[in-house]
């Protein structure tokens, strides 16, 4: 899973490196935005499956329901989503981000794509099928990444082609999750229901989380130029990429988090804290050290104002990424309320810094707001699980023996291959 996380990381460093230089700051901005948009409607819109997914997974007979159900819900809330979000762009023009609606249509059109694919995902990875995962997310960046390099050097790349490629790339990934779902999958329509009843519950939390993820570029977009979210989208890129490799541990730990004994989970959960915090350690310091420069060399100078805003986010993704597998244990636990809270007050404080730091610092003030979110989230996170399964704030910073383990581990795979 870290070496399939890792070659999306190339793969998405190649194919934004591709778009910046083809669009230039402006041009990649509006992309940016339309992207957002569309990411934007998906997690507004999912009402929170995937958490009451993982919540009900623990009762084993409703497995199958599960994951019989995973498709054609993710379809059907998608569709709901991406329609009520055209809609509401229709009645302001403007909030249109582009003048040509086609390309927002197409973006829109991933949105039920990718609803499908977060259900579908989930349901393998709490099956511990992350080899599954791994294949779809590979050939549908492996897709993207040609696509866009043939339009480029062909010098028809267009803000739309981008947009029309990331649409085609999702539903590729999709259709390669289908083929190792079980053939005979009841369907389950009470299940359904609880399953939404369940995620609505989590549901306002899981917004502030994607919205402290995304607020920034909308707030940026409205209060400046699409060419200042062309150049924080090239800080904010690398981050996001570096926050998919610690993504990897999180998965892959979930099913022992979600099935075994609370206590057993509660011990597992600190050492994959103190693992996930190893491997963000070194990620963060190659990150800050060559990354500006690599940035700047391979997209051009005219995304020189990204390497400020991309040095003052990483503590805050370097501290977001070390308190996932807390955040996953809190699942488990079942209270909503606590959990939308926690996630409403970093939101109410990155929305409340972007406003105050936006006019004076422009991109920079964004990186500083968000970092200051990431940080107190983390710090939340961290305290709730410490707190609720009495493990000491010590045990959870790492030391030798996580290092050792991971370089044995290393090693044993390589010389496997």
């Amino acid at each position: 899973m870290l070496l399939t996380r890792l070659t999306l990381v190339v793969a998405g460093g190649v194919t934004s490196v591709i778009v910046a230089r083809a669009l230039g700051p402006g041009d990649r901005g509006a992309y940016w935005v339309i992207v957002t948009i569309a990411a934007t409607a998906t997690a507004v819109g999912n009402l929170s499956v995937e958490k009451s997914q993982t919540t009900l997974w623990a009762q084993e007979d409703n497995r199958p329901a599960i994951t019989a159900n995973a498709l054609w819900m993710g379809f059907a809330v998608g569709t709901v989503a991406a329609g009520a979000t055209f809609a509401v762009l229709l009645s302001n023009a403007a909030m249109m981000p582009v003048a040509d609606r086609s390309t927002l249509v197409w973006a829109l059109a991933a949105v039920p794509v990718m609803m499908a694919i977060v259900y579908v995902n989930n349901v393998h990875i709490l099956r511990a099928r992350t080899g599954v995962v791994n294949r779809g997310s590979l050939t549908g960046a492996a897709l993207q990444c040609s696509a866009l390099t043939a339009l480029g050097l062909l010098g028809h790349l267009t803000v739309e082609w981008v947009v029309i490629i990331w649409t085609v790339s999702a539903a590729l990934n999709l259709l390669l999750l289908l083929p190792p779902l079980p053939a005979y999958r009841p369907r389950d329509r009470r299940l359904a229901g609880r399953t939404l009843s369940c995620g609505l519950r989590y549901h306002l939390g899981s917004v502030c989380h994607f919205l402290l993820l995304r607020l920034d570029v909308l707030l940026l977009n409205g209060m400046s130029t699409p060419t200042a979210v062309g150049v924080y989208s090239m800080a904010v890129t690398p981050a996001e990429l570096l926050r998919a490799m610690t993504d990897a541990v999180v998965q892959i730990t979930l099913p022992r988090q979600m099935e075994s004994s609370q206590e057993t989970a509660a011990a597992y959960t600190a050492r994959t804290i103190r693992i996930t915090a190893v491997l963000a350690a070194p990620s963060i310091v190659a990150f800050c050290s060559a990354g500006p420069f690599l940035v700047v060399t391979a997209v051009g100078p005219a995304f020189t104002g990204c390497v400020i805003p991309m040095l003052v986010l990483a503590p805050g993704v370097a501290a977001a990424a070390a308190a996932r597998p807390a955040a996953a244990y809190l699942l488990r636990l079942n209270r909503p309320v606590p959990t939308s809270l926690m996630y409403g007050a970093a939101l109410l404080v990155n929305l409340t810094l972007n406003i105050l730091l936006i006019p004076r610092l422009g991109a920079t003030g964004c990186a500083l707001a968000s970092t200051a979110a990431y940080t107190a989230l983390a710090a939340a996170q961290v305290g709730w699980f410490a707190r609720s399964a009495g493990v000491p704030l010590r045990q959870l910073g790492p030391g030798a023996a996580e290092v050792r383990e991971i370089v044995r581990r290393l090693r044993a795979f390589l010389a496997a291959r």
